[in-house]
């Protein structure tokens, strides 16, 4: 999907790197998280979102500081430690163990 995005939307120009891997900054990442809102949620078409996408005013308010301090508290970047991620991990396969003993 991110492939055809960045034909389609000529805004996106992620940086590539050895591999031909694709490395996004925080404002494309916005921008990105724009376009589905606008496909998904709001029903533009891709005509549409490019229209509306065109206006470098709506540009610089999607990648505004406010934008990104509002996007991270709906969707943080980065939401946790790994040691967190791990213990959570381990307490879920616990209750799915816990489960399996009930269903026997």
């Amino acid at each position: 999907m991110l492939r055809y995005w960045e034909q389609e939307f000529t805004q996106l120009e992620p940086s590539k790197r050895r591999g031909n891997r694709r490395y996004y900054q925080k404002d494309e990442i916005l921008l990105i998280r724009k376009i589905r809102q606008l496909l998904y949620f709001e029903g533009f078409t891709i005509q549409g979102a490019k229209a509306k996408l065109s206006n470098r005013q709506f540009i610089k308010e999607v990648i505004s500081e406010e934008e990104i301090q509002k996007s991270q508290s709906e969707l943080p970047l980065a939401t946790s430690s790994t040691t967190e991620t791990f213990n959570d991990l381990n307490n879920f396969k616990g209750q799915l163990g816990d489960i399996l003993k009930i269903l026997k």
